[in-house]
């Protein structure tokens, strides 16, 4: 399944690394055994074939909101996916098709991939599916948009 050429180790320890003062306990956990799911429906205009009921539970969220992780799972079905973030999957359970721009992706039990935020692809679940996720948001932050959108009014009022 692999097509990665990564030649430099994911992460490094060292006497640079920086230390923060947190005020108080910091670490989140979660388990991928839990069970209670709430539903999470697919958009209905992507449904392509049967009742893909997906179902999800979140697990850890970062401060600013830009990373997250959780549980996610799905029944039967054939769906289009347009990623709102970018994307980090471990298959747990099942088994899922995945095409993307004429690419197809078998992922089973165990199976890692990486999806871009704004890809569009189409999935198949043959009977189920369950997947550990982590999402990290790499949209602009309010203030660029705020100092984006002040930059072009400015523009706008000298005539540039």
């Amino acid at each position: 399944m692999s097509n990665s050429n990564f030649n430099t180790p994911l992460s490094a320890t060292g006497a640079d690394v920086p230390i923060k003062n947190f005020a108080g306990p910091v670490i989140q956990t979660g388990s991928t055994t839990r069970t209670d799911f709430v539903s999470t429906p697919l958009e209905p205009t992507w449904i392509l074939e049967g009742n893909p009921a997906a179902r999800s539970i979140p697990l850890a969220r970062a401060e600013d909101g830009n990373l997250s992780c959780g549980l996610w799972d799905c029944q039967a079905g054939k769906f289009k996916f347009i990623f709102p973030t970018d994307e980090i999957i471990h298959i747990l359970e099942g088994e899922v098709t995945i095409e993307e721009k004429g690419a197809v992706h078998h992922l089973k039990v165990g199976d890692v991939a990486f999806f871009p935020e704004g890809l569009v692809s189409y999935w198949t679940v043959p009977k189920y599916v369950k997947k550990y996720a982590i999402f990290r948001s790499v949209s602009d932050p309010l203030s660029t948009k705020i100092y984006r959108r002040l930059k072009k009014m400015a523009k706008a009022l000298l005539g540039k």
